[in-house]
């Protein structure tokens, strides 16, 4: 009988509990973070692009390593900084170029131009 009580507790409890997703940690996770995991593995990357995460539970910011095979920039390896912030995907992420570049889009300070960085955005 104790043994029935506590298996109706412990449905009840996944129930109640069955629409809070949780991050790393145990923390309720949030909007912009399930949204960016589930880009992030709807992710097709080229062997030429790599994502690398520095911290393994934030998932709000990322590496993009690309390395390019052929053109112009053959053989050069491109560091790219992502900082997405909570209101993703309303919000554009900030992106970074990390790797000094000689390019059309992207500044002496590694600022990356592209209007859809710039103007809001929306799924």
């Amino acid at each position: 009988m104790i043994k029935l009580f506590s298996l109706k507790q412990q449905k009840k409890d996944e129930e109640s509990a069955g629409g809070n997703r949780t991050g790393a940690g145990g923390k309720k996770a949030s909007a912009a973070q399930l949204r960016i995991q589930k880009d992030i593995n709807e992710l097709n990357l080229p062997k030429t692009c790599e994502i690398n995460f520095p911290d393994d539970d934030d998932l709000l910011n990322f590496r993009l390593i690309i390395s390019p095979d052929e053109g112009f920039y053959k053989g050069g390896k491109f560091v790219f900084s992502f900082k997405v912030g909570q209101g993703y995907p309303h919000d554009p992420p900030k992106v970074k170029c990390e790797t000094m570049v000689y390019h059309p889009n992207i500044d002496l300070e590694g600022n990356v131009c592209l209007n859809i960085l710039r103007f809001v955005y929306h799924s």
